[in-house]
């Protein structure tokens, strides 16, 4: 399971780590109870939605592109 980490400064900064083959949705409506991963909250902030994030299984061999 992703694991994920927050410092505090003079801006908050969140890093995540995620296993090779590992799929996460991370929030961007900040409404998530269980921040930084989505929990479907921003269904109630109107042209927000989740940033889904696929971790290769290996390196790629060309460039890469949006899934």
């Amino acid at each position: 399971m992703a694991e994920h980490e927050t410092t505090w400064g003079d801006h908050p900064r969140t890093t995540v780590q995620v296993r090779p083959g590992e799929r996460v949705t991370l929030c961007r409506c900040f409404q998530s109870r269980h921040f930084p991963f989505c929990d479907g909250s921003h269904r109630e902030v109107p042209g927000r939605g989740p940033v889904i994030v696929i971790a290769l299984q290996e390196e790629p061999s060309g460039p890469v592109g949006m899934v």
